[in-house]
């Protein structure tokens, strides 16, 4: 049994422990892995020992310590970084989309609130299903002879592994609310209670998606990034171009009409995307 499944099988026995309560000894621990006399009392020292609560004589029982790690994926990085041997691996992105939104902070809440409803999903695949299907097809095409089923757990499958999150930043600036008028005719609006100047505090949601496959630049402790630059006219090269254009599209299928539909009321809604391409998109509300 490796170390990986000698960790599994911990992880396996202390959930079933936390869930149930019931009592255990060190060496019915033991028992499920491989581990023996030091090495076994290493690692109940180190990693194990702080999930547990004495009950009784040489008993144990498994603590609310144990909670925050309760899925596989976190008990995995608890115990790798708790190893003397833990290393990284850098994976370099040569290509990637950073999207950012820029809007009052009074949105915030709302915008969360439509956001995380993408982190399901069905609720992804009621808004996929509410595209055009022809439209949908031609960025994502069907595989010969897949049921639709399949189709939306393919394409599922894609955007997991492609958008896991957002990251929300606050920024103080000051408005010009109105025309640009002198100093005397700005003070006349302040006068009739309305603000020249506007304080206010803006919310920045930022995406970053990265593009095509990572190169493996090495492990170890200490592991040099200062590479020679990409050459700027490959842009990444075709395959990681083709990635961003299917990003785009599903980004503003799932995303930007969502902030959209929830900041509606704003005069202007800003949008900077950069990365394989530098641009400002605006969507403007403008009067006949």
């Amino acid at each position: 049994m490796g170390n990986t499944e000698n960790q599994r099988a911990v992880f396996d026995f202390l959930v079933a422990h936390y869930k149930s309560q019931e009592r255990f000894t060190k060496a019915e621990l033991e028992a499920q892995t491989t581990w023996r006399g030091k090495t076994f009392s290493t690692y109940w020292t180190k990693l194990y020992e702080k999930f547990t609560l004495a009950s009784g004589t040489n008993s144990f029982r498994v603590s609310d310590p144990f909670r925050p790690f309760i899925s596989w994926s976190r008990f995995q990085r608890h115990v790798t970084q708790n190893r003397d041997s833990s290393e990284y691996t850098l994976l370099r992105y040569d290509s990637l989309l950073i999207f950012e939104f820029f809007m009052p902070l009074t949105n915030e809440t709302h915008l969360r609130t439509a956001l995380d409803a993408l982190f399901y999903k069905d609720s992804i695949v009621s808004r996929l299903k509410a595209c055009e299907r022809q439209d949908l097809s031609r960025v994502f095409p069907l595989e010969t002879n897949e049921i639709e089923s399949h189709y939306f757990d393919r394409l599922c499958d894609w955007l997991a592994s492609r958008f896991q999150g957002y990251s929300v930043t606050t920024v103080s600036g000051r408005f010009r609310a109105h025309d640009l008028m002198t100093i005397r005719d700005a003070a006349k609006i302040e006068e009739d209670y309305d603000r020249y100047l506007v304080d206010e505090t803006t919310a920045i949601v930022r995406f970053i998606f990265p593009c095509g496959n990572p190169v493996r630049r090495g492990s170890g402790s200490v592991i040099d990034f200062d590479d020679p630059e990409t050459d700027s006219t490959d842009l990444g090269g075709v395959a990681a171009r083709a990635e961003a254009k299917k990003i785009r599209w599903f980004f503003n299928a799932l995303f930007v009409q969502s902030i959209i539909q929830v900041v509606n009321g704003e005069a202007e809604i800003w949008m900077v995307e950069s990365g394989l391409r530098n641009r400002l998109h605006i969507w403007r509300v403008e009067s006949e």
